[in-house]
């Protein structure tokens, strides 16, 4: 194509497609007056497949009238049915578009909400199918009038899917042209696998689902694989199941290349815990095996204790509970959970659940005393309590019995933190508060039968210490 034609072009796909890349050389524009533009545009630098090439946007890169970006062209030679990757990496935050004859094959979208600290230096990546044997040209845009730098653009060829079942250790490369592919996937050994769905650019949102072979659905995912891809962990006995790959966006968004990879998980050590197995509390880490399945372990105490329990899950998500509840629980996106309170004598479970999800995790429990003044228990009208909210925990429960119906405050102070109450009744919240004390204290003005109420007393964060603060309830 000669220069002259490929700046046509692009002026007439900009027309089409919001003015994204109408370049011309910069050149001086007059303040008034019609805008002329230049009758040509330097070359086209050459990508040859599977080498990388160095370029700069600067001052004196093509200007896109429409916007004030700069940008790079290149040409790349490739052969219909080819599955083509272009990435670019460097400190821009740059934007691709590919185009065949003018016309625009496809491009990435902006993430006009993203800060520049989470994308500036990061790979960016598109992947097209060559539907001729021709020469397509590859544009690298700068994200704004401010996006200058060198950079660095390769682009590959990816080997196509030909249709034969997915196995493990086997990683394929896709094309998805709207609708949803499926594949069938043969295991052959019991054991713990990943499905990794990665879009090979960001306008494919991932969204990955796992059937057995009657198509009744087992797991599925968005997001879990980072940013927008999915990845799934699951314990799979051998046999065939189906996955299938899709957009979280919706299937007339599915257009584009993507890569499925199957991977065994090694599982190393011996599986300690087992499905209703009892707890030592002696804060050394056992072993389980989690298959989706709920879990659930026991333990009890002979006296009141401060216990503690750890769950560190090894690459997937699950939620941990004591005695069905997740209060004064805290975990992170690395699988770390943690439960902390004061707990009566007797029996108490551990439940273990997951979203579909597998995976190998440790599971710790220690039970130590309970230390003088700490938060719970019960509390009396016209009796307040100095307490202590205990290292990790951020709520404690009191019992209130009300002998008299009428109008009754309840204040909950601390110089320290930010307090919290909340009330409730046969297991029905009546009334909470933040702030109503004065600065971050709670109170609660309620007007209350005869009966038995729980007070909850919390803190609006977790803190690595000891925090002091009053409760109490008095009759107006």
């Amino acid at each position: 194509m000669k220069p002259t034609t490929l700046f046509a072009a692009l002026l007439g796909v900009a027309i089409g497609a919001g003015g994204a890349i109408y370049y011309a050389k910069n050149v001086p524009v007059p303040t008034s007056g019609p805008v002329s533009t230049p009758s040509t545009v330097d070359a086209a630098q050459t990508l040859v497949l599977g080498q990388s090439v160095s370029g700069e946007l600067t001052s004196k890169s093509f200007l896109n009238l429409s916007d004030g970006v700069r940008s790079s062209l290149f040409d790349v030679k490739a052969e219909a049915g080819q599955l083509i990757k272009i990435s670019v990496t460097g400190p821009l935050r740059p934007q691709i578009t590919v185009l065949r004859n003018g016309e625009l094959v496809t491009r990435t979208q902006r993430c006009e909400d993203c800060p520049e600290s989470e994308t500036k230096g990061q790979a960016t990546t598109l992947g097209f199918k060559a539907d001729f044997n021709d020469t397509y040209q590859v544009v690298i845009s700068g994200f704004n009038t401010s996006s200058f730098g060198p950079f660095q653009i390769v682009a590959d060829t990816l080997k196509a899917y030909t249709g034969e079942p997915l196995t493990p250790d086997q990683t394929i490369h896709d094309w998805a042209l709207g609708g949803q592919k499926r594949y069938r996937l043969n295991i052959d050994k019991d054991g713990l696998y990943s499905l990794a769905m990665k879009a090979e650019q960001n306008s494919l949102d991932a969204y990955l689902k796992l059937m057995d072979r009657r198509g009744m659905e087992l797991a599925s995912d968005d997001d879990n694989g980072g940013g927008t891809d999915a990845r799934l962990q699951v314990y799979l006995k051998a046999g065939e199941y189906i996955v299938q790959a899709s957009s979280a966006m919706g299937s007339q968004n599915f257009q584009g290349g993507f890569s499925l990879q199957i991977k065994p998980e090694e599982m190393t050590g011996e599986v300690e815990l087992k499905n209703g197995d009892s707890l030592v509390l002696d804060g050394e880490g056992r072993s389980g095996l989690f298959t989706g399945e709920t879990q659930t372990y026991s333990f009890t105490l002979p006296e009141p204790k401060l216990v503690t329990v750890l769950m560190d899950a090894q690459g997937f998500q699950a939620t941990m509970e004591v005695d069905s509840t997740s209060a004064n629980q805290y975990g992170d996106e690395a699988g770390q959970q943690r439960v902390r309170g004061v707990l009566a004598a007797g029996e108490h479970q551990v439940k273990i659940s997951g979203a579909n999800q597998a995976g190998l995790f440790a599971l710790s429990a220690v039970a130590d005393d309970v230390p003088a003044n700490a938060g719970g228990g019960t509390i009396r009208v016209g009796e307040p309590r100095q307490a202590l909210m205990l290292q990790g925990i951020t709520s404690d429960s009191y019992q209130l019995t009300v002998r008299q119906p009428g109008s009754y405050i309840i204040d909950m102070t601390s110089p320290i933190f930010d307090t919290y109450l909340v009330l409730r009744k046969d297991g029905q919240t009546v009334a909470e508060d933040d702030d109503s004390g004065g600065d971050m204290n709670a109170r609660l003005e309620v007007q209350l039968e005869a009966g038995d109420y729980e007070v909850k007393a919390m803190s609006l964060g977790s803190y690595e210490q000891d925090m002091e603060y009053e409760l109490s309830v008095k009759r107006r």
